[in-house]
């Protein structure tokens, strides 16, 4: 199963410099509860904004950097995020889709499903999430938090 999760603007804005435009602690919270205890892919950029590997995660870092290298337990270093999308696509076993912008469309047409958090208003972005057609998804929950909405959709 292929999820994504994201947080985008109105604008559908995911990024300023390298990281998030918006300070909203409460959707890290939901990223967090979302994405434990299951595999995790991003690229590069996205994987060294974050400072660590995250823990109770095993994450796969996408680059097209050849000579790239992490060593820790939990990070795999692939340059091919196709097979890795088809590897999951259809099993039992779930990847969460992390960013950036490029990881995000290359996965966009695999996703089973995608948790967006929906964050108010417009921020200046240099980086956005793939134009999307909400008529492929069903929502199959919406939850109104402080500064951002939650929307869970669910491929037709």
């Amino acid at each position: 199963m292929i999820t994504i999760v994201v947080a985008h603007d109105t604008r559908r804005g995911i990024g300023k410099d390298g990281w998030m435009p918006w300070d909203l602690p409460e959707d890290l919270k939901n990223f967090r509860k979302l994405t434990l205890h299951h595999d995790i892919v991003m690229g590069r950029v996205t994987f060294a904004a974050m400072k660590k590997p995250l823990s109770e995660r095993h994450t796969f870092v996408i680059t097209k950097n050849e000579s790239y290298t992490y060593q820790h337990k939990d990070v795999t270093v692939l340059h091919d995020l196709t097979s890795l999308l088809r590897e999951y696509k259809g099993s039992d076993r779930t990847l969460m889709v992390c960013g950036g912008a490029a990881v995000y469309a290359q996965a966009l047409p695999y996703a089973d499903d995608m948790w967006i958090s929906l964050v108010d208003g417009e921020y200046e972005a240099d980086t956005f999430f793939p134009p999307y057609d909400v008529q492929d998804f069903i929502i199959e929950s919406k939850e109104r938090k402080d500064g951002f909405t939650i929307i869970h959709y669910i491929r037709k």
